[in-house]
């Protein structure tokens, strides 16, 4: 009898924990807020209703033969071969279901495909484990980690119930932006492996593959939040990569990239800060973006990620390791792209004070500023327009070697990623730059489409300085297997960029 009680709340317990445990479960898809989503959804219910007639037909057909014309009832079974009239039957009617099936499927399909008359384009790049978004249309450019409450309580042994903590494992930092009532175009790629970009609202998913460019588009017509993750096992935290995407109406829109762009312009804090300080600071860039491979020990993992405890690359020489973490190495990527001069100066520091090392030394972020690219200079960001041009002070000639060696730097932080680092380009998508017509052609019209942009590549006229322009200019003419031999110099790159139209920060 006991074992019979305990039977019975043992099935109790089971059925409230399941009952609770799918409170939010759906048995069908759901529909978005898009209308690609909602066609989605409409086709996978014609093709389902399909299913179940072609079902209910097949199967009531057989039970009824077999019902009715069994052995019992003296039926005895035809003897026949190779009908010709139920062959032609039975091929003519799963044809014309197919056919049937395959043109909404095929019109569907078309739809998901079409980015043409696109009102933004919108890149986005896989890296383990975050998102960089980079708005070609603005020049806004960020990375969308893990938020630091889930970042916290998914670490083993915090303490912290997980369903203490809001959105646990599907909030960022910083979310990716949209319009509502617009036609956005996603291009997409990855830094390392493959990854794959999915909001589930918004009816499909799309892979991140390196040295390819995947192309989606939305259109959301209800502003608000919606949650998705990465659907690619990634590596080692795939698990924590997820994605947030929050659709604005227009007014609210505009106002959050004037605000963004405005951010963007104070670039990082480059006052020298204290020991402790620096320390103290560094321990929250490493929790967000070291401990993932290193541990929050530092204890790394042996074989595949080092320990930072004892390192002979963090106890050894700071500008060494300094050059590490600004270019990245191996599975290691290059965080020069990622954090800022003051976060970059925090980290190093505390890397080489704590986690079991006590060298005693400090890095400052103007120090870690001056070796950054020329490219990512946070002086002048890539989200902010430079100072107007018709304001600048005249800028001085340039040696035609000293713009090609300053134009590479350039062009690896902003041209590498789509027409790629030796300038072979990803055609169709993003031509080649070596042997281009355009680049080898008139210096006037090169010039004229890198300022004002032209289809989805962005104006430069406005995110690069009149001396980078110039640069990486002189660069692709004379560089990436071309040999022009001609050149620009800033200060006439700084009379065009007078005569453009003010920014759309500057006008609002």
């Amino acid at each position: 009898m006991n074992k019979s009680k305990q039977l019975f709340a043992s099935l109790v317990l089971m059925a409230v924990c399941l009952e609770t445990a799918q409170a939010d479960y759906k048995l069908n898809l759901m529909q978005g807020v898009t209308k690609v989503s909602n066609d989605i959804y409409d086709l996978h219910m014609l093709i389902l209703w399909i299913c179940v007639f072609i079902g209910i037909a097949v199967f009531g057909a057989m039970f009824y033969s077999i019902y009715h014309h069994r052995k019992s009832r003296g039926h005895q079974a035809a003897q026949f071969h190779e009908n010709t009239t139920v062959e032609i039957i039975w091929t003519i009617i799963p044809t014309l279901i197919l056919v049937g099936m395959a043109i909404p499927a095929t019109k569907t399909l078309l739809e998901l495909d079409d980015v043409q008359d696109s009102d933004m384009s919108i890149k986005v790049t896989g890296w383990q484990w975050k998102w960089e978004y980079e708005y070609l249309d603005n020049g806004i450019h960020f990375f969308s980690s893990l938020d630091e409450a889930s970042n916290k309580a998914r670490q083993v042994g915090s303490g912290i119930d997980p369903r203490s903590v809001p959105n646990y494992l599907l909030n960022v930092d910083h979310p990716l932006v949209i319009p509502t009532k617009k036609k956005i175009r996603f291009l997409f790629t990855a830094a390392d492996v493959i990854h794959s970009w999915w909001v589930p609202a918004l009816g499909w998913k799309k892979d991140a593959n390196p040295g390819f460019i995947n192309e989606a588009w939305t259109n959301v017509e209800k502003a608000g939040t919606y949650r998705g993750q990465c659907t690619e096992l990634c590596g080692k935290d795939h698990g924590f990569m997820p994605i947030v995407l929050i659709a604005m109406e227009q007014p609210d829109y505009d106002a959050w990239v004037k605000k963004t762009q405005a951010e963007a312009k104070k670039g990082p804090d480059l006052n020298d800060q204290s020991h402790d300080e620096l320390v103290s600071k560094g321990a929250a860039v490493y929790s967000k973006n070291c401990s993932t491979c290193h541990l929050p020990d530092g204890k790394g993992v042996p074989g595949a990620f080092p320990a930072i405890t004892g390192s002979a690359v963090v106890k050894g020489d700071i500008k060494a390791q300094t050059d590490l973490i600004l270019s990245g190495k191996g599975g290691m990527p290059a965080f020069g792209k990622m954090l800022k001069a003051d976060e970059l100066a925090q980290v190093i520091s505390y890397t080489r004070n704590a986690l079991g090392n006590s060298v005693g030394d400090e890095i400052q972020a103007k120090a870690v500023q001056e070796l950054l690219p020329q490219g990512t200079s946070d002086k002048t960001p890539k989200t902010a327009p430079v100072a107007a041009p018709e304001k600048a002070e005249p800028i001085a000639e340039m040696a035609k070697d000293e713009l090609v060696t300053l134009g590479k730097s350039v062009y690896d932080t902003n041209c590498a990623s789509c027409h790629q680092a030796e300038g072979q380009g990803m055609p169709p998508m993003f031509p080649a730059l070596k042997g281009s017509a355009v680049v080898t052609g008139d210096l006037n019209v090169q010039v004229d489409l890198m300022l004002n942009g032209k289809g989805m590549m962005p104006g430069f006229g406005h995110t690069l300085s009149a001396t980078d322009f110039a640069a990486v200019v002189t660069f692709t003419r004379n560089g990436l297997g071309n040999a022009v031999g001609d050149f620009i110099q800033p200060s006439a790159i700084q009379k065009l960029q007078a005569a453009l139209p003010a920014a759309q920060d500057d006008e609002d």
